[in-house]
């Protein structure tokens, strides 16, 4: 129980330090509008059961609602590139396990290099 809990203030920590990072060099306030963590999993899963949790941790915190939309497919390519289309505003924020950003990329080939020849 206590291991889940630090993970999870681990977790929140993290996501907040990745925004704040972001945050400061925007004027205004952050945040002025809803969040959105993207899941690239159907619901139930380890990062949707995270991503929820940490949405209702934090909702009070920021004072904002904090929105957790599962877009599942294609090894999590479909969440991954409506994440990389969304402006850099720390708005939406891709939550998922550590597979999903690394292996997936290494083998698709939208994500190769241009510069890399497959001949030599």
């Amino acid at each position: 129980m206590q291991a889940s809990r630090t993970l999870i203030a681990l977790a929140a920590s993290a996501v907040l330090a990745l925004v704040a990072g972001e945050s400061t060099a925007q004027s205004g306030a952050w945040p002025s509008r809803p969040i959105r963590f993207v899941v690239p999993l159907p619901p139930g899963g380890s990062p949707d059961y995270l991503s929820r949790l940490l949405a209702e941790r934090l909702q009070p915190a920021l004072g904002q609602p904090l929105v957790v939309e599962n877009r599942p497919g294609a090894g999590g390519n479909i969440a991954r590139e409506f994440v990389a289309k969304q402006p850099a505003d720390g708005y939406t924020i891709l939550m998922s396990e550590p597979g999903f950003r690394t292996i997936p990329s290494r083998i698709s080939s939208r994500y190769r290099s241009p510069r890399r020849s497959r001949s030599g």
